[in-house]
Order: structure tokens, then C-alpha cells, then sequence
């Protein structure tokens, strides 16, 4: 069962409340629960997108390595395929 609660609102937000849809919303009760509601799906919404965001920037700083490293690789690869073309022995 609901609780009465009364609150004292800001002359604007009361004009918004009284402005609303009503179709949609028939009671301020119904507006006002539907506002709260969605207030805190955006907020997890935010949360959401700030992890995917540490996540994304983790996964850049990990492609940026595995792209240092195949280059280091392939820097290495032509120095040894350099030498063995000219007729080098590979410790020199």
C-alpha cells in the first residue's frame, strides 16, 4: 500500500507537473512516480556507460601493445631476413 507524502515544489516544476500529458499521465501521482522512475534508469544508464568506457580505453591501451610488439617482431624479422640475404652470418 502507498504512503501519503506531501512536498512543498518550486512554482516551474508544479507548472511542468500541471502542463504534462495527461492521456499518458491522468494523476500528478502517476507523473511525478514515472519521473522518479526514469531518473534512476538514466543514472544506471550512466554508470553503464562510464564502465564501457574504462573498458573501451583498457582495450585501446592492449591493441596500442600487441601493435608495439608486432612491430618490434617485424623490425626483427627484416634485420635477420636482411643478413641472411646479403650472406651475413646471423651474429654479426
Amino acid at each position: 500500500m502507498a504512503k501519503q507524502k506531501h512536498f512543498r515544489l518550486p512554482d516551474d516544476i508544479l507548472e511542468i507537473i500541471n502542463n504534462r500529458d495527461k492521456e499518458m499521465y491522468p494523476t500528478e501521482n502517476v507523473y511525478i512516480t514515472e519521473a522518479v522512475r526514469n531518473f534512476f534508469k538514466k543514472e544506471e544508464a550512466e554508470n553503464v556507460m562510464d564502465e564501457l568506457e574504462d573498458i573501451q580505453d583498457k582495450l585501446d591501451r592492449i591493441e596500442k601493445i600487441l601493435e608495439d610488439n608486432a612491430m618490434k617482431k617485424d623490425t626483427i624479422s627484416d634485420s635477420a631476413e636482411k643478413k641472411e640475404l646479403l650472406g651475413k652470418p646471423d651474429y654479426f
